[in-house]
């Protein structure tokens, strides 16, 4: 079966196995993201000298090559509920295309080839980003084990891990399985969750650095439920009127800082009141809401969080209401190895295949590898409809034009 119609049966068979009508569902930890694991791990062994499972159930099979260093091609395995089948997906089976390649054509490349196939990335299933990277790296926050509860099941990380057959208490105390000193790069294909590949009609993006974040998960905002037509304005406590200045208030300081040539993204992606008691006669007295901030800017970040805080103490003053903003997440924004971003922007043109240096407003798990010290690139494959939704689609053709950008480095760059 050649290279094409292997990776077309791959994602066929996963998007089979994990298929939750519309699109797919492959849960942390749960049935969708345990098969697909499985079932790339059956395939991978038929090409690899070795593969291993690290204490958090993610795999890395290797091709053995001149030097014992390895650069690690991977992501997740994980998607949103009802969500697209190629997002994490593409980058583990352009992998194990590379692998499957270079054992047929005997090729032994100077470095060693691994592939990764990383748990729970999306932070739908457990509130929390990376949490696959974190564990194969050992930057994982112990207390979290217990503390995190899935969102479908209500049970904790720990749990969910054990039942998965892995080991969360060796997680628990620090342990690391994979020798990460061996890890030369870590690259991750993926597709590009937005539109710029798309309407450019390139193939490849080649990235420079993604966004962190700071999010707060469960905000709500406190006011009095009051009669509509009795209560003057002056004698209101009303909440949505609260959130929806807030709203107004960061989205005219995000578009400032645009102008001032900050990277910046604010979103309120969640904005409800209480259907238990809210009402076409009252002024609202709750109103629940989410805020996600993202920037490649440490510093953005910090400044951004200060100007939201000022601005909810303003606003609680003045309408006589009180935020809570619940607890907060985060993520540290990440630059891209700019020898990386070189060698493969001067390949790609080589070749004829048209690419495009950009930066990622999404967060991925190379972020975790290139904060840890491990040289680390993304590689976009154009893709329509974003991601996160079960419309996303990749045109197999755009793939193999990115492995095929990706087989040249490895073989003959590295």
């Amino acid at each position: 079966m050649n290279n094409k119609k292997y990776a077309t049966y791959l994602f066929d068979k996963i998007k089979r196995l994990s298929f939750s009508n519309p699109g797919v569902t492959r849960e942390t930890y749960g049935k969708g993201e345990n098969s697909t694991h499985k079932f790339l791990i059956k395939e991978l062994k038929r090409n690899t000298h070795s593969l291993d499972i690290d204490y958090g159930g993610n795999f890395l099979g290797i091709h053995k090559g001149r030097s014992e260093k390895i650069i690690v091609i991977g992501s997740h395995l994980d998607s949103q509920k009802h969500g697209g089948n190629f997002d994490g997906l593409a980058g583990v089976i352009m992998g194990i295309i590379l692998i499957k390649t270079l054992k047929e054509n005997n090729i032994k490349p100077h470095y060693s080839i691994g592939v990764m196939g990383i748990r729970g990335e999306e932070s739908c299933w457990f509130p929390y980003s990376y949490i696959g990277s974190k564990i194969a790296i050992g930057q994982f926050d112990k207390k979290l084990l217990h503390s995190l509860k899935r969102s479908d099941t209500n049970k904790s990380l720990y749990y969910h891990i054990n039942k998965s057959g892995f080991d969360a208490k060796k997680i628990e105390q620090g342990k690391v399985k994979f020798n990460l000193k061996n890890i030369r790069y870590f690259i991750e294909p993926h597709i590009e969750q937005g539109p710029v590949l798309e309407k450019k009609k390139k193939p490849l993006g080649i990235v420079t650095g993604i966004r962190g974040s700071f999010r707060f998960r469960d905000a709500k905002c406190i006011g009095e439920y009051l009669h509509s037509g009795a209560t003057p304005i002056d004698y209101r406590k009303d909440s949505v009127v609260a959130v929806s200045t807030l709203v107004n208030e960061m989205n005219l300081y995000w578009k400032q800082q645009l102008k001032k040539g900050d990277d910046l993204t604010i979103t309120f992606g969640q904005f409800f009141t209480d259907f238990e008691e809210h009402s076409f006669a009252k002024s609202a007295g709750l109103v629940n809401f989410c805020i996600d901030v993202r920037s490649n800017s440490k510093k953005v970040l910090e400044i951004t969080k200060k100007q939201l805080l000022k601005k909810i103490k303003n606003i609680e003053k003045n309408t006589k209401t009180k935020f809570k903003l619940g607890k907060e997440t985060n993520s540290s924004p990440a630059l891209m190895n700019k020898k990386l971003v070189k060698i493969f922007d001067t390949y790609s043109k080589s070749i004829g295949t048209d690419s495009e240096i950009m930066a990622s407003g999404a967060g991925h798990d190379s972020s975790v590898f290139a904060n840890y010290g491990i040289p680390s690139l993304m590689l976009f494959i154009r893709n329509k409809n974003g991601s996160h939704n079960p419309n996303e689609y990749m045109g197999i053709n755009f793939f193999m034009d990115v492995f095929k950008v990706l087989h040249g480095v490895i073989t003959k760059k590295m």
